[in-house]
């Protein structure tokens, strides 16, 4: 089940939570009880490319490589 991370607007408390797919929103804050307060945080995924380099080894052209792209 994926893991969502919501603010609440009133008293400021982040929290992460496990839900389904098919379970509803939350909007009521179990802290302070506020009523529609809650709102889900969207972030943007972390991506790292570790290795001794992705792109020299797996997507750098050749030196007299022709394509479209290089002969910008």
């Amino acid at each position: 089940m994926p893991i969502y991370t919501y603010h609440c607007n009133s008293c400021g408390r982040t929290m992460d939570v496990s839900q389904s797919f098919s379970e509803d929103v939350l909007t009521d804050c179990p802290e302070c009880n506020a009523k529609n307060a809650l709102k889900k945080v969207f972030a943007p995924a972390a991506v790292l490319f570790k290795g001794s380099g992705f792109y020299s080894t797996d997507n750098k052209h050749s030196a007299g490589c022709n394509c479209a792209s290089c002969k910008k």
